[in-house]
């Protein structure tokens, strides 16, 4: 049995399976659909929160700037102090002070300052002397909230000792005011200080993300700002605190927030967090969406499925033979490879009974000449000629193959039952194929070159019982001419 034929059989045995290929086509969308879903649904979650991140990292990241940039202004604006006359110079702890010019001094001091201080609104913008005297906007809220320690409290703020300046805030729990300390001179230190509320239009939420609360903590975590007023000077939630705690730059995220960490120059950390459930809010709504969307499409593929299954004669066989007719065939359309001319024959020789069969083999005389001579263009030519007069002199071949680059064999069928009339036959018709091929091209550089072919033949049953016998007969044939000069035709 030929290897179509075997096909040929299976594919029988794939039609009488159409309830079953329907249902198992059934049955491969709806896991394709569902595992696609799935899939899609988790992956969007997936990028949503990804998403969602990125954006709350990217608004952290720009938030932490803008308070590095508030700070950094503030601390500018502190410097105009220096340029204020009498303020680096006078000391209002010293004894030897003429009462009279320190009133004077420090009055023109504090209008100075005062006029500076109008820039921005500030709780405080003053110096404060070794003795607790203070000139400039120096408020009585802080005087209460720090007593007779005020000088010595505020000299202990001083966290950067080359600049010698620093910020502080939560001094006896009170996270209303934010301090800016520095030394101005040996016995004086210069404060600024403005309300936490103040960072409002620092940590300004975009309107996509009013859901988000943003807070500003101390290195121990308790909040000196938040979005949420409730939270001032209290350790932000446990829960996030459980998955920031001990991170300087990250994106964490569990079952009920998304928090963003980043760290200021000053050491404050900005926490930003958002509820997952908002995050997945439109995620729900869209993940039903594609469930919708899934059963749908399982639906109507399984119905386009089972309708062309229905009504397609052989879907299967119209591929394979497609696929079949291409491996098969060798150079040539209709032009068998070896193998499958191997096949075809052997099952044809096997099942030939009484019939006479004759196996003809060509080859181009000097293929590589021609090559050299004319070129592969002009010797591929040559063989698609020697091909087409194949056909013509055996228009009613069985089968015709490729055996190699330059050679091919057809096998045909006697239409006689006389051996003398066929043999006679086979003769005339070889002859016939040397003689119409044989032609001449001159190229310039080598003379004439002689294109020829040399035929062998042999013929079932004398010239053997199988093909592979009838084949080595027809090849020692093809020797044969070409051994005794080419361009003939030898039957053994």
């Amino acid at each position: 049995m030929t290897r179509d034929q075997i096909q040929a059989k299976s594919l029988e045995r794939i039609k009488k399976m159409n309830l079953f290929m329907i249902i198992g086509y059934a049955a491969i969308i709806i896991a394709a659909v569902l595992g696609i879903t799935l899939f899609a649904v988790n992956r969007y979650n997936k990028v949503i929160k990804n998403k969602v991140g990125s954006m709350t990292s990217s608004l952290n990241s720009q938030l932490i700037i803008n308070l590095d940039s508030y700070l950094k202004r503030m601390e500018t604006v502190g410097t105009l102090a220096y340029a204020v006359d009498n303020a680096y110079s006078y000391n209002a702890a010293d004894p030897s002070n003429d009462e009279y010019e320190a009133i004077n001094t420090e009055k023109q001091i504090s209008d100075d300052l005062m006029s500076i201080c109008l820039m921005e609104n500030f709780v405080d913008y003053g110096l404060v002397y070794s003795n607790n005297h203070t000139v400039g906007k120096v408020s009585n809220g802080t005087t209460a909230l720090f007593g007779d320690n005020l000088y010595t409290d505020l000299s202990a703020m001083i966290t950067r000792s080359r600049s010698r300046d620093g910020w502080y805030t939560g001094y006896n729990n009170d996270y209303e005011r934010i301090y800016y300390v520095k030394q101005f001179n040996d016995n004086t230190l210069f404060v600024i200080s403005f309300y936490t509320a103040e960072l409002d239009r620092v940590f300004e939420n975009p309107d996509n993300l009013d859901s988000m609360t943003v807070r500003l903590t101390d290195s121990s975590y308790k909040t000196i700002y938040s979005s949420d007023k409730a939270e001032l000077g209290s350790i932000i939630p446990t829960e996030i605190l459980n998955e920031i705690q001990g991170l300087d730059s990250a994106v964490v995220s569990d079952s009920d927030n998304l928090s963003t960490v980043g760290v200021s120059s000053g050491g404050w950390y900005v926490i930003s967090s958002i509820p997952t459930k908002i995050i997945l809010k439109e995620a729900v709504d869209t993940r039903s969406f594609m469930y919708g969307a899934g059963i749908i499409a399982a639906l109507i593929a399984i119905a386009a499925g089972t309708l062309f299954i229905r009504r397609a004669a052989d879907p299967v066989s119209t591929i394979t033979a497609g696929l079949s007719d291409e491996i098969s065939e060798d150079g040539f359309e209709g032009v068998l490879s070896n193998r499958y001319f191997r096949d075809k024959n052997d099952n044809v020789i096997k099942n030939a009974g009484n019939d006479m069969y004759a196996l003809i083999m060509t080859d181009v005389d000097d293929f590589m000449n021609i090559v050299n001579g004319l070129g592969r263009e002009a010797a591929d030519a040559q063989l698609l000629r020697l091909v087409t007069i194949i056909r013509e002199v055996f228009p009613n071949y069985e089968t015709l193959g490729r055996l190699s680059e330059d050679s091919f064999a057809i096998l045909i069928k006697a239409e006689t039952s006389d051996p003398e009339v066929f043999h006679t036959e086979v003769v005339n018709r070889c002859v016939d194929l040397c003689d119409t091929y044989a032609q001449k091209e001159r190229k310039p550089t080598m003379g004439l070159i002689n294109i020829t072919t040399s035929v062998g033949a042999a013929i079932y049953p004398e010239g053997g019982l199988t093909y592979q016998e009838l084949y080595d007969k027809a090849a020692n044939s093809l020797r044969s001419s070409k051994k005794t000069g080419k361009g003939k035709f030898t039957i053994l």
